[in-house]
């Protein structure tokens, strides 16, 4: 492996960004403004997949960069991405928490809405 570099934006700060981005948008594009909290629940199983992915990606690319080429095995950056999750894991539960009280506001204002109308 090269020797450490320094830490800079485009090696440190803007991939950890992008995932926080990630972490943060993601289950609002994947569950939309539903109702279920099935549906919430597997937009944000699929979001930290997602991210497990993407930053697998991201250390794959910063270590190509670092040493020229890919020197290990794919599931090595997995398993180092997985690590990425100390960092994204927290954001995606506060995200996860409160998408899932906007859950049950729509539907406590759904069944107020029924209620006087009838």
């Amino acid at each position: 492996m090269g020797g450490m570099g320094f830490l800079t934006l485009s090696n440190g700060f803007l991939p950890l960004a992008v995932l926080l981005v990630l972490a943060a948008g993601m289950p609002a594009v994947i569950a939309g403004q539903t109702l279920s909290q099935v549906r919430l629940a597997v937009g944000v199983i699929l979001t930290a997949a997602a991210l497990w992915a993407v930053g697998a990606a991201i250390l794959a690319f910063q270590y190509s960069r670092a040493n020229g080429a890919l020197t290990e095995t794919v599931w090595v950056y997995f398993r180092r991405s997985a690590l990425l999750g100390l960092l994204w894991g927290p954001v995606l539960a506060v995200v996860w928490l409160m998408r899932a009280q906007g859950v049950e506001k729509r539907r406590g204002l759904l069944m107020r809405d029924h209620g006087e109308r009838e």
